[in-house]
Formats: C-alpha cells, sequence, structure tokens
C-alpha cells in the first residue's frame, strides 16, 4: 500500500548541488523527489521556465510555531510529527513527489486523496501557483487562487484499479514568477483493497520416516510441491519405500 503518507517515516539527504549553493534536499522515504532543471519548461507550460532549484525539507511538529503544530488554529501538520515542504524565496520552480502503488486487488475502485497548502505571499495571478495530482496518468491541475492562499485543498482522484494491480501516483507543484512561494504536504491516504493471494489449494500429505536410534532430523520447507528434501549425513543411507494411500 502507500507510503509515508503522513511524511513521518524519515527521510534520505540527498547529495550537495553545487550550483544551487550546496543545497541538500530530503528525499522521504518511499518516495521519489525530482524538479525540474534551470531553464527547461515547467511540466506542460512551454512559456514558463524554471528559474532555480527548490528547497525540499521536512519540517517536525516542535520546529513551527505553537500556532502551526498539530491541533494547532494553523496547523501544518494533519498526521503524525511532521510536514513535508517545498518553496524558493524568489525563483520559479517545480517539484515532483513520486511512487508507485502494487499488490492492489485490479478492477477493483480506489480513492488517492492529497492535502496541499500554498502560502502565496501576495501573488496577484491565479496561476502564479500551482498544484496536481495524477493516478496513472489521469488527474490535473488546480491553480493558487481555487486552493486558498494558507488553506489546505485537498486534491481526490476516484479511479478504476487497472489489471497489472498498480497505481503510479505523481503530485506536482509550481511557480511561475520570480516571487517567493511555499508548499506543504501532509495526510496523503489511499482507500483501496489489496490483491488476495491464491494459495493454489496445496493437499497437505503426510510422510513417515523411521529412524535408527541416535540419527535426528532436521525439518524444512522445499520450494516444490510433492518433493521431500533429505540431507544425509556421513555413513547414513536413505532407502525410500512407497505406500499406497487407501
Amino acid at each position: 500500500m502507500l507510503q509515508n503518507g503522513a511524511f513521518s517515516d524519515g527521510w534520505e539527504t540527498l547529495p550537495a548541488i553545487t550550483d544551487a549553493n550546496f543545497l541538500k534536499n530530503q528525499r522521504p522515504h518511499g518516495w521519489q523527489l525530482s524538479w525540474v532543471a534551470i531553464g527547461e519548461s515547467l511540466y506542460d507550460d512551454p512559456n514558463s521556465k524554471s528559474g532555480g532549484i527548490p528547497e525540499c525539507v521536512h519540517k517536525l511538529n516542535e520546529q513551527l510555531p505553537e500556532n502551526e503544530r498539530r491541533d494547532g488554529r494553523n496547523a501544518l501538520i494533519l498526521a503524525g510529527n511532521a510536514v513535508y515542504k517545498t518553496f524558493s524565496a524568489n525563483a520559479p520552480f517545480g517539484t515532483t513527489l513520486s511512487q508507485t502503488v502494487t499488490g492492489l486487488e485490479p478492477h477493483s475502485t480506489a480513492t488517492l486523496t492529497v492535502p496541499i497548502q500554498v502560502h502565496l505571499h501576495g501573488e496577484t495571478d491565479a496561476y502564479g501557483a500551482e498544484s496536481g495530482v495524477w493516478v496513472n496518468d489521469i488527474g490535473g491541475w488546480v491553480n493558487g487562487f481555487d486552493m486558498g492562499d494558507r488553506q489546505w485543498y485537498e486534491h481526490k482522484i476516484t479511479f478504476t484499479v487497472p489489471a497489472n494491480g498498480e497505481a503510479e501516483i505523481v503530485i506536482r507543484v509550481k511557480s511561475k514568477w520570480p516571487k517567493g512561494k511555499d508548499f506543504f504536504f501532509d495526510k496523503v491516504t489511499l482507500e483501496a483493497e489489496t490483491a488476495v493471494i491464491d494459495d493454489g489449494n496445496v493437499e497437505t500429505k503426510t510422510v513417515f520416516l523411521r529412524l535408527p536410534p541416535g540419527v535426528q532430523i532436521k525439518q524444512g520447507v522445499s520450494n516444490q510441491a510433492n518433493v521431500v528434501e533429505v540431507n544425509a549425513g556421513p555413513g547414513v543411507e536413505i532407502e525410500v519405500v512407497q505406500i499406497n494411500s487407501q
């Protein structure tokens, strides 16, 4: 199922980025992290280019002001003890979080919910900041004005699990102007059925072993049906006698 939706299960600190003042971003465990390279288009907007590498970090509950802590009146933490943040003070940027969930029941219905909060810092362009969520390439963008400034906006996608039982989840945010923007992510959830594993209805059989005095048996499990593995030490001979079942 979905991993680390509350961003509280730790992270990997990525190598320092030399052309971003040796910035060290944090990749949440269970997620893939990427950003738009400087000079490249901000995803599907060819007229907007990335002007910098965003900072991507975790903010722990105790690091936040009282009102932004979990259960505070302006809480930035919805679950667990951390929130994930990506931002830039003065450059256009794009950030992507993604993960592929496997083992879902094929053809079942599932729902992904992704809360995202944006701090617009006085942005006057509705499309100056956007966030988007996709599952198996189905989804789309929501502009910053529709999200609301300093409010949690819930992206929700209900989908049919394909035959391979996988859900490729992609979360993206972008800021198109050289102005400060902050995006926060927390409490990502996936309501879904896990696949039922067929055990093959293996028939249980009983094997009788007659051992001479002083000989021990060590029991294991064979990887092949209808096969009994017997390991004999030096001086021990094995005689097989077939017994017909009645």
